[in-house]
């Protein structure tokens, strides 16, 4: 009889162990997930704004978003200090590309047909606060190829909210400071 606890015990020890192992597995896997649909929706984001793709750009901002420019008055190539929801923020790009169809390059001190514009960013920092919100921070610079020259245009840090919402993660703040 001794035996047969001692056996049994040692089973659900065992069972208990396990049930630990593959709780802690669970849930590093899904940080690990939550990571990665973190670091994609800070991809399309910058990629959009790179490639001026307003629907990659846009689509990494939920519905109600806010992008904020940290600023006195619009800088290139913003026209306001405030977009609110998506299709605001989906306008920094289409009005971007506009103005820059409208522009006469007889005017320009490059030729708009070689001007090439890089955002990278760098010292990214991610903070999954819990199953539904992150906080992200980074610094950026913006590096414009000309046929003349290359050089840094601006630079600057985001500060972003994200919320994880129908199981996709989107940005729902970002904080644009230079």
């Amino acid at each position: 009889m001794h035996r047969s606890i001692v056996w049994l015990s040692a089973l659900v020890l065992l069972a208990v162990s396990s049930a630990r192992n593959a709780a802690a597995e669970d849930a590093a896997m899904l940080r690990i997930t939550d990571r990665e649909g973190i670091e994609d929706a800070l991809s399309r984001a910058n990629l959009g704004f790179d490639l001026n793709d307003p629907d990659l750009f846009a689509g990494a901002f939920a519905e109600d978003a806010v992008y904020q420019l940290d600023e006195k008055a619009p800088v290139f190539p913003f026209d306001k200090i405030s977009y609110k929801g998506r299709a605001e923020i989906r306008s920094i790009i289409t009005d971007r590309v506009e103005k820059s169809r409208k522009r006469d390059p007889k005017t320009l001190s490059y030729d708009p047909a070689s001007l090439k514009m890089y955002h990278r960013n760098t010292d990214e920092h991610i903070v999954i606060l819990d199953v539904k919100k992150a906080r992200h921070t980074s610094i950026w610079m913006a590096v414009i190829k000309t046929n003349v020259d290359i050089h840094i245009s601006a630079i600057g840090r985001y500060d972003d909210i994200l919320e994880k919402r129908n199981g996709k993660w989107l940005i729902v703040n970002r904080v644009r400071k230079q």
